[in-house]
């Protein structure tokens, strides 16, 4: 297979994934420098006995390697006017993305203030996966709030009518 239909395969089966609407999640931990966090869709309830979630970080991500070394992290679940959180947790530099976001910490992990649910989490297990790491937590705590989620549909936000 040559160069351009790798690309071309990769296209389509981004295009494809994007038909199906996922949640938009923060994943946080601590660093030495202090909290750090990522957006990501790729997250998943995995078992209930025992209760194990999965999250899936590019292997080069900072906050991968930051969960790594602190053996814990945070999901924090948007709600649905919470698109401007995703996008600094997306876009900005690693450091500069808790400026001005309201969190708390919680089994040692920092947990969005305005999140609609929020799961902590030691790590459990990881594998490799392509160009990413499988991470699987062990939930220790789980809470909830108000409101519906945010949701990425065709590489838009969305929200549940």
């Amino acid at each position: 297979m040559s160069d351009q239909s790798d690309q071309e395969h990769q296209q389509q089966f981004r295009r494809v994934m994007a038909e199906l609407p996922a949640g938009v999640t923060v994943l946080t931990t601590m660093s030495p420098q202090g909290p750090v966090g990522m957006t990501t869709s790729a997250f998943t309830s995995l078992s209930m006995d025992p209760p194990l979630v999965l999250a899936c970080l590019h292997h080069r991500s900072g906050t991968l390697a930051a969960i790594l070394e602190h053996g814990a992290f945070a999901v924090n679940v948007l709600g649905d006017t919470m698109d401007h959180v995703s996008r600094v947790f997306a876009e900005k530099p690693l450091p500069d993305r808790f400026t001005g976001v309201p969190h708390h910490e919680r089994d040692t992990v920092p947990v969005l203030g305005d999140a609609i649910a929020w799961i902590t989490c030691r790590i459990h297990a990881t594998h490799p996966g392509g160009d990413h790491t499988v991470l699987i937590g062990t939930v220790t705590r789980a809470g909830r709030g108000n409101g519906e989620p945010l949701l990425r549909h065709r590489g838009t936000y969305r929200r549940l009518v």
